[in-house]
């Protein structure tokens, strides 16, 4: 269908439309009321839509609420201004049935006096671009094999909690678990196994914990659980024992019946430390004070724990 500019004469407008059907972007046209005069292909494509069905309208019933009041918005902005805006913004797409992230330029069609007429749109889809992104940012931060949060992103989130935690007064702490004889395991069943029972430990870990705590793998079968927004000391203890609980039942993989127990060193802030690298190293050392006692315990922080032994 042609396009429906009423300053154009038709011949001019079937010229204008066929112009904008070759450009790659997604190009509309708006008039002050927000409503649709033009728009080409590849805008069709970008929000699943034929132009015949939104032509004088401004769209509102092919659009989540959400998103039309900020589609709307932003075309004051551009009216009110009368000067080109650009942005990423979310669309529906009606024919696939998702979300689209994309970048859109509005840019105001002025009269000789510079007053604003109408608003030329033009986007461009970078959905897959983002993901990309995402993916990038992602395999930078966690751990491939499991998921979880890498030591990069453990760290920011150890400094953030910090942060709250000074501000409110609060505790926080930092859990070191080292799985036991999971060496043993590994070397004998082989590391697809190992692998596996990694994912799984992985989960029950995560489920043992708030939304709001983080549980990182530290390497190898280390993992750190990171603790916010604590009251007391004995908030960190039941965690640890939920924690430890969390292996109590078998894991069952390839047929395999497997057992697994963990140590736990806890380190609280600020009583064991006030920096990222302090409380990582406390935590080390209790837990290491909990396997020398055998595995399958838990153990707080205590300052002799750090001293060389002769």
């Amino acid at each position: 269908m042609a396009m429906n500019l009423h300053f154009l004469l038709l011949e001019d407008a079937l010229k204008f439309q066929k112009f904008i059907d070759v450009l790659p972007l997604a190009v509309f046209i708006k008039d002050a009321e927000s409503k649709i005069l033009a728009m080409n292909k590849a805008c069709e494509l970008q929000w699943g839509l034929c132009f015949e069905d939104l032509y004088g309208t401004d769209a509102r019933q092919y659009f989540p609420a959400d998103q039309m009041k900020i589609f709307l918005a932003k075309d004051r902005e551009v009216f009110a201004n009368g000067s080109q805006i650009d942005f990423e913004e979310t669309v529906w797409n009606t024919s696939l049935k998702e979300n689209r992230i994309v970048h859109t330029f509005k840019k105001p069609f002025c009269d000789g006096s510079g007053k604003p007429l109408y608003l030329v749109g033009m986007s461009i889809d970078i959905t897959e671009r983002k993901k990309a992104e995402q993916r990038i940012i992602e395999i930078a931060t966690h751990d491939l094999l499991t998921g979880l949060p890498n030591r990069i992103l453990l760290n920011d989130r150890i400094e953030l909690a910090l942060e709250h935690a000074r501000r409110n007064q609060h505790k926080a702490a930092v859990l070191f678990i080292d799985l036991d004889n999971f060496k043993v395991i590994n070397d004998s069943m082989g590391h697809n196994v190992g692998d596996l029972l990694l994912q799984k430990v992985a989960e029950r870990f995560e489920a043992a914990v708030r939304s709001e705590d983080t549980v990182a793998r530290h390497g190898g079968d280390e993992f750190i659980v990171l603790l916010s927004s604590l009251s007391c000391a004995q908030d960190a203890q039941k965690v640890a024992q939920k924690i430890r609980d969390a292996l109590l039942l078998p894991f069952y993989i390839n047929g395999l019946k497997l057992r697994l127990s963990c140590s736990i060193g806890i380190s609280l802030f600020p009583d064991d430390g006030e920096e990222v690298l302090g409380l990582l190293k406390n935590s080390d050392a209790a837990m290491y004070c909990a396997k020398s006692r055998g595995g399958n315990n838990w153990q707080f922080f205590k300052s002799h724990m750090n001293k060389p032994t002769n």
